[in-house]
């Protein structure tokens, strides 16, 4: 599996699954974290990094339109190996 501190500011990934990661036992992921994932894998567009942060994880920023027809933004840090592809 691909290791995430691997990338970098500009490189280009596809979310296509939910991380394997968050099937493991005792793992917890917050529903609204599930829905913004699976929102990105539908989307099937590339996301680029456009920050590393101090502990060397990578984040993509995403604009998707809520149910009301506004625009949200947000950021994610990549930390789960599976679920991604580098383009």
């Amino acid at each position: 599996m691909p290791d995430p501190r691997q990338l970098r500011v500009g490189d280009r990934i596809r979310f296509v699954a939910l991380p394997d990661e968050w099937s493991a036992p005792g793992y917890f992921v917050h529903d609204e974290s599930r829905e913004f994932l699976q929102a990105l894998i539908d989307r099937g567009r590339p996301s680029r990094v456009r920050r590393i942060d101090d502990d060397g994880i990578p984040w993509i920023e995403a604009r998707l339109r809520a149910d009301d027809g506004t625009i949200v933004h947000h950021d994610w840090g990549i930390r789960e190996a599976s679920g991604w592809v580098r383009l």
